[in-house]
């Protein structure tokens, strides 16, 4: 009987699986509809770079705007006999069944480790409110989402007990892919290494012996780990950074983070830098007019800085969320701020009732996952004041995010959690998972019925 159930099961859940495969298909072709001008929203840059990865044998590595991974898939399914038109709609296609491979894999990691329910509905989330709208475009953020994402959640599982070198070589690996993909690696690999270094000083508080030889060993397996993660993301990506330091003399060179970030608008980094052939060498400027960190400091106050933040977060936030034309507005936001409502919530919780020395052993885990939200976070909004394009930046923390909140909900504290209503209780992660789930329908049905066939979801 159990077997027949068992059995009833699995064929109900593929069937409503293939069900939504087949919707989410459905909805990414009426967006694609949108999308019919290849000069929109750089896709022309990427067509272009694709094209010329496939005549120069994957020797092109692109302008120092754009990092070629995505160009270099493209080149794969490029002919000579196609035309660029023929190229844009073969590569809208393309990325559209990417983005359905790597939605089922996002699924396959969300089923391994949650519960079915949240799985479906983080899987459902990531899928119509975003995956959607920005598959049928020649364009590299949906590859970045799916490794930037691997990249987290292989982190977040390493951290746990971070001391076998191998996992270093992993994460490391995996972080290298995504920076090829996009430049946003370098966040993450810092992120990650003082996770390491605050996991060794809870090590080091727990021990309660200074020299004790238990410590150091931890210390130094630390160190190997570190050691082995920053070793695999310098030489994934060596032929690459030694190529930049040769033409730009620096390794890590990208017109857009190592220049455009300091400027105040986008038409001052377009009569500077940009002008000055930034992209095919060091822009030929005297030092003073080069943008920089430093140069920055010196000629701005707090309170400027302040109001960039505030600026960008304002732009950022109506952009994407209060554009209630559909142009630009996402559905993500609503699932987003109820998210971040419920780890509001949990995560004092959890802190207040997990005894000290677990919450200890966990320093490196939270230091991680906070400063790579926070980092990313702070560095869109940043750039976001002086484009104000899009969401796609920011987007690449959507995943994570959402990863974020199954531990909390997941964890043991979290799921044993109660709240009082009136004379009711209510355990905390049935009540967040119906309110998530109820605006996660409309959600789906809005961008179903009515943002696929109107929004901009390029930008």
């Amino acid at each position: 009987m159990r077997i027949r159930q068992h059995s009833g099961f699995c064929l109900a859940f593929a069937i409503a699986a293939i069900f939504t495969l087949a919707l989410y298909f459905h909805t990414a072709r009426i967006q694609s509809g949108v999308n019919k001008d290849h000069n929109k929203s750089d896709q022309s840059a990427y067509i272009d770079s694709a094209i010329a990865a496939y005549e120069t044998s994957f020797h092109d590595t692109g302008d120092r705007v754009r990092m070629p991974m995505f160009q270099w898939l493209m080149a794969l399914f490029y002919s000579p006999e196609l035309t660029e038109a023929d190229f844009f709609e073969l590569g809208k296609v393309i990325n559209t069944y990417l983005s359905g491979l790597i939605l089922c894999l996002l699924g396959a990691m969300f089923v391994r480790r949650f519960s079915l329910l949240y799985a479906v509905y983080a899987t459902l989330s990531i899928a119509f409110l975003t995956f959607a709208i920005k598959a049928p475009w020649f364009q590299t953020e949906i590859l970045l989402y799916g490794i930037f994402a691997a990249a987290f959640i292989r982190a977040v599982d390493v951290l746990r007990i971070p001391t076998v070198w191998r996992h270093g070589l992993e994460v490391g690996a995996l972080l290298a892919l995504a920076h090829f993909t996009k430049a946003v690696g370098l966040l993450f690999l810092l992120s990650y290494l003082a996770a390491l270094f605050v996991q060794w000083l809870a090590s080091f508080a727990l021990s309660g012996k200074r020299g004790s030889a238990a410590v150091k060993q931890i210390g130094w397996r630390l160190l190997c780990h570190a050691v082995a993660f920053f070793l695999a993301f310098v030489v994934v990506l060596s032929p690459y950074l030694a190529e930049s330091y040769q033409r730009f003399g620096m390794p890590f060179y990208n017109a857009s983070n190592t220049f455009y970030v300091w400027y105040d608008s986008w038409q001052d980094a377009k009569h500077g830098t940009k002008a000055a052939g930034d992209r095919e060498h060091y822009p030929d400027l005297p030092p003073e007019q080069i943008p920089s960190l430093s140069k920055y400091l010196r000629e701005h106050t707090l309170a400027d800085i302040l109001d960039r933040f505030s600026t960008g977060t304002r732009r950022m936030s109506e952009r994407a969320c209060l554009d209630t034309r559909y142009r630009y507005e996402y559905g993500f936001c609503s699932q987003v701020g109820l998210g971040l409502l419920a780890m509001m919530i949990l995560a004092p919780w959890i802190a207040l009732r997990t005894p000290t020395r677990e919450l200890a052993a966990a320093a490196g885990l939270i230091t991680f996952v906070v400063l790579v939200h926070l980092s990313n976070s702070l560095a869109n909004v940043w750039y976001f004041y002086i484009v104000s394009s899009g969401p796609r930046g920011i987007l690449v923390l959507l995943v994570p995010l959402f990863w974020t909140l199954g531990l909390l909900l997941h964890s043991q504290v979290g799921y044993a959690l109660r709240l009082r209503l009136f004379s009711f209780q209510v355990r905390l992660y049935a009540a967040v998972m119906a309110m998530l789930s109820i605006t996660l329908i409309y959600e789906i049905y809005q961008t179903v019925t009515h943002r696929a066939y109107v929004m901009w979801g390029g930008k």
